[in-house]
């Protein structure tokens, strides 16, 4: 039996196997470091450094502390407030009266005489024996916004001799301020804007009629003195009413 296996193996030998040879496995190429130019581009950007911060001012009144050191510097502070607080009012009475004297000739009320005041305007002697009326010019100081004219005429008032002394008026007519003239002719007082006409005592007339006039002519407190000077004390009063009222 063995011999004709071993027969058979001589009339059929097995198959040369042929070596493949081997194949060289292509080994993956390294990557290729980048640039340091990209590395370095492709990196955040350090912060910048920060400015140092200017050293914190001294206190002005010690110079031993600073200003932000309020615990420290809060005396100091004190100190400075009330060192203002005392300029503040050192310096506040000179800026109000400032203030008041170059106010004061806006405020106030233009044309020197407003109010009642008394004033010479002639001697007994010179007035017509027979009651004619003369004018007479209110002379006096004016204030014109800060501009002061001295010894002025601020208005006129008529005057007359009467019987027992001499009797003045306002030399304007109460229905709308015009200049009351003397009609010498007609023995009569007459304002030319309107021909209002009154008698010689002051009293208005309707002639025309009505009277453009609320009321008569306005009486003014006249006397004479001993030395024959005679005082009338001047006032204003409003017009177009009935009633006489005396301006502010």
């Amino acid at each position: 039996m063995k011999n004709d296996k071993k027969q058979k193996a001589k009339q059929n030998p097995a198959p040369k196997t042929e070596a493949k040879p081997a194949v060289a496995t292509p080994e993956v190429a390294a990557e290729a470091p980048k640039p340091a130019e990209a590395q370095t581009a492709s990196a955040p950007a350090a912060p910048a450094a920060e400015a140092p911060k200017p050293a914190p001012a001294k206190c002005s009144c010690c110079g031993s502390m600073t200003v932000d050191d309020l615990p420290k510097g809060r005396r100091c502070f004190l100190a400075q407030a009330g060192t203002l607080a005392l300029a503040a009012a050192a310096i506040s009475p000179a800026i109000f009266g400032a203030a008041t004297t170059m106010l004061t000739p806006i405020t106030s009320k233009q044309g020197g005489a407003s109010g009642a005041k008394r004033y010479r305007v002639t001697s007994l002697d010179q007035l017509a024996e027979d009651g004619t009326p003369s004018m007479f010019a209110i002379k006096d100081d004016r204030m014109d916004g800060w501009v002061k004219y001295e010894n002025i005429s601020v208005g006129a008032v008529w005057v007359r001799r009467t019987a027992d002394g001499v009797q003045a008026f306002q030399s304007v007519c109460p229905h709308a301020g015009c200049p009351i003239m003397w009609d010498d002719a007609a023995h009569q007082f007459y304002c030319p804007c309107h021909a209002a006409t009154f008698t010689v005592e002051g009293v208005r007339t309707e002639q025309p009629s009505p009277s453009p006039s609320p009321r008569d002519m306005d009486t003014l407190e006249a006397v004479v003195e001993a030395d024959g000077s005679v005082m009338v004390t001047f006032q204003r009063f409003k017009e177009g009413s009935a009633s006489k009222v005396a301006e502010g």
